[in-house]
């Protein structure tokens, strides 16, 4: 049994060479061979490349480097490591260090004796703001109230897959995917494994507030069409209110009570314009979502692949 290490870098220059160092020495000890620890290089600014390239020249065969010709985004970074992966097994982790490499024989051994086709980590503490923490538990609640896909709560993309689920990964080709609600979509069998997580010791997280906030519209929109639905209770709550509004305006005509002023004639146009622009905005979403998805264009354009 064989196993491939798909890491996703973006500016991480000061942690690659010690998660590559960790894995390294996890697989002398452990009874597994290693494929290939892949690491993409998703548009980096810093000196990413230049240690992947390093490290791919010193541990021959055992590393391969992928740099992508821009940012593309980290789940398609990871999108493109799969498909370098030809191993019975794949573990996804993230190159900042706050998953530990040294889980991997637990996770491996639990996926085994329980026959599963994956296992995720599962949060049981992190060490991160206070903002992140309370975001991201509300994303997940939110999820899967909305979605027809569960997905476990305080779980990333920390996981080790088997070869099925890989395969069928490969084969969605969407245009953004979304890793942690694509796995459980697949319907294999997952199980979790609690660990907690670790803080980032070097460099800054590239996971601003925008891309936590693409990533999580990603999410939502595409597994859920519940804000489409949205929109039908939108219309007969505003058409309630608005008949309402005629029985009162009727009722005052035929008392010779007109009303009076424009205060009450401009809320109420701009109340109802306010829905519509809400509408048209939820379809536009979905739209533009479609538009994306029937161009297909490639998730990553590969800049340069280190020598095998």
């Amino acid at each position: 049994m064989n196993i491939s290490i798909v890491i996703p870098c973006h500016n991480e220059e000061k942690n690659i060479a010690e998660i590559s160092n960790r894995f390294l020495k996890i697989f002398d000890k452990i009874d597994i061979d290693l494929y290939k620890i892949i690491f993409i290089d998703d548009g980096s600014t810093d000196n990413s490349w230049q240690e992947i390239n390093l490290l791919s020249k010193k541990f021959k065969n055992k590393i391969l480097g992928i740099r992508l010709s821009r940012n593309f985004g980290h789940q398609n970074a990871v999108m493109t490591g799969l498909k370098y992966c030809k191993s019975d097994l794949t573990l996804i982790i993230d190159a900042d260090l706050q998953d530990p490499p040294e889980l991997l024989e637990e996770m491996k051994n639990k996926l085994i004796n329980e026959k599963a086709n994956c296992v995720y980590g599962k949060r049981i503490s992190r060490k991160d703001t206070f903002f992140k923490k309370i975001t991201a538990s509300i994303f997940y609640r939110v999820f899967n109230k909305l979605s027809y896909t569960k997905i476990p709560f305080d779980a990333g993309d920390f996981r080790l897959i088997d070869e099925k689920i890989v395969k069928n990964l490969l084969r969605l080709n969407e245009a953004d995917p979304f890793i942690r609600g694509l796995v459980p979509w697949t319907g294999f069998k997952q199980i979790p494994i609690e660990y907690a997580r670790d803080e980032r010791r070097r460099g800054e997280s590239s996971y601003n507030l925008k891309k936590m906030l693409n990533l999580t519209l990603d999410g939502m929109l595409s597994f859920s069409n519940f804000p489409l639905k949205i929109s039908y209770y939108i219309c007969i709550i505003s058409l309630v209110i608005l008949l309402l509004l005629v029985v009162y305006t009727l009722k005052s005509y035929f008392d010779g009570q007109t009303v009076q002023g424009w205060t009450s004639l401009i809320m109420t146009i701009l109340f109802f314009n306010s829905i519509l622009f809400f509408i048209l905005a939820i379809f536009g979403e979905y739209l533009g979502r479609i538009f994306l998805e029937i161009k297909k264009r490639p998730n990553a354009i590969i800049s340069e692949i280190t020598e095998d």
